[in-house]
């Protein structure tokens, strides 16, 4: 049984984009996020203390918990900073969509060592921290990225599908799978494709490190307009998973 187009794209719309808390505003969260890293690299434990949320997670991504609560996390940075002399964090570049903020930061202590870390925020504090680990690679990302954006915006599926891996994995954050293998997303996208002709994306921020893509995205779907992250992961050059945080 086809979907009628509207229903579809609720669909598309609930199952890939529906997990933040639209009622925080971004500039908000980015604040908390800036004021949380002025805080640690002024080793402030009692500001830190008030800002992290009292069950804050400290997180591999995508799910595999370090520190769960506030408390124990406090303890973690008591006897860092007595294990260091510097512990400085300088934000590279930023992305944030309601309450959701994912820094590109470069850490210095022994060794500069830049990562990415996503942070979910209530709307006074840090309820989340995910720290996403990137492969090295020889070969560009962004090319086989920027080709499934080429072929979505197209609405093309056979060369939208060839993008991806044949084990090509679809995850809402943070681990909840809803499409997998060529065939699921031949199954997804070309029934929206077929029945969306104003389809769209248009990259409005990225960030690349290593293996790893991450976009915000501005989307068109029959002129319903919406934003999205999405995290690529990119192996042998196709795309092996992704991630949608919206």
């Amino acid at each position: 049984m086809k979907l009628p187009i509207f229903l579809l794209i609720s669909f598309f719309y609930q199952i890939v984009f529906s997990q933040s808390d639209k009622t925080i505003n971004a500039e908000q969260s980015l604040k908390i996020t800036q004021t949380y890293i002025d805080y640690f690299n002024n080793r402030n434990i009692d500001s830190l203390f008030k800002i992290y949320h009292n069950n804050i997670v400290h997180a591999k991504f995508p799910n595999d918990t370090l520190v769960y609560g506030r408390d124990e996390l406090i303890k973690n940075h008591i006897d860092y900073f007595k294990n260091t002399k510097t512990s400085q964090v300088r934000i590279l570049h930023k992305m944030a969509l309601h309450n959701v903020v994912i820094n590109e930061e470069l850490s210095n202590t022994n060794t500069a060592n830049r990562k990415i870390t996503l942070y979910f925020t209530t709307d006074e504090n840090i309820k989340s921290m995910t720290f996403i680990s990137a492969k090295k690679t020889t070969t560009n990302p962004e090319f086989i990225v920027n080709k499934q954006l080429e072929a979505y915006n197209q609405r093309e599926i056979d060369k939208f599908v060839e993008t991806y891996s044949s084990n090509i994995k679809l995850f809402k954050f943070p681990e909840h799978l809803f499409s997998e293998g060529h065939e699921g997303i031949h199954s997804i996208y070309d029934s929206l494709f077929k029945k969306t002709p104003n389809l769209n994306a248009q990259i409005v921020n990225r960030m690349v490190l290593g293996n790893i893509v991450i976009d915000k995205e501005q989307v068109t779907m029959n002129d319903i307009v919406f934003y999205a992250i999405a995290i690529y992961e990119v192996e042998n050059d196709k795309i092996s998973k992704v991630t949608f945080i919206k």
